[in-house]
C-alpha cells in the first residue's frame, strides 16, 4: 500500500485530511512520522505503525487513530461511559448509530478511544490485546 492510497482512504472513509508534516514509509505496513525524520537513517523503525493491509483494505492502527482521529467527520461512533469501559475490556459493542460497513472510530466525550469494525449494528473490537483492561473484581 502506498502513502497516497492510505491518505485517500483516510479522507474517503473518515473525512481525515492529515497535516502536511506527516510522512509515511513502507508498503504493506505503513509507518507515520514527521516528514523531517524521513531522511534520517536509523537501525530501528522510525515513527509509529500507521496501518497494515487486512484483506482488501488498510487497517489503521489504534495508535495512529488515537493521534490523528480527532478531525474525523465520517464513520465515527460516540459511545457512553459503559460502552467505553466495555470497549477497553475487549468486548464488542452494539449500536444504533448508522455507519458504513467497515472500520469506525470510537469516541467518548469527544476523545478518540480507538477503532472497531462495524457491521449491521455491531462493532467488533480492534483494540490490541496488550491494551485491554481487566474488570476489577468486586
Amino acid at each position: 500500500m502506498q502513502e497516497a492510497r492510505f491518505k485517500e482512504y483516510l479522507k474517503g472513509r473518515f473525512g481525515i485530511i492529515l497535516p502536511g508534516y506527516v510522512a509515511f514509509e513502507g508498503e504493506k505496513t505503513l509507518r507515520a512520522m514527521n516528514a523531517e525524520l524521513k531522511e534520517f537513517k536509523t537501525s530501528t523503525p522510525k515513527g509509529i505503525r500507521a496501518s497494515r493491509m487486512k484483506g482488501a483494505f488498510p487497517k489503521p492502527t489504534t495508535n495512529f487513530i488515537q493521534l490523528f482521529g480527532n478531525p474525523a467527520t465520517k464513520n465515527t461512533i460516540e459511545v457512553g461511559r459503559e460502552d467505553a469501559l466495555r470497549y477497553f475490556q475487549g468486548n464488542g459493542l452494539e449500536t444504533e448509530t448508522p455507519a458504513q460497513t467497515g472500520y469506525v472510530i470510537l469516541t467518548h466525550m469527544g476523545a478518540v478511544l480507538g477503532i472497531g469494525f462495524y457491521r449491521e449494528g455491531e462493532i467488533e473490537n480492534m483494540l490490541p490485546k496488550g491494551r485491554k483492561i481487566r474488570p476489577i473484581p468486586k
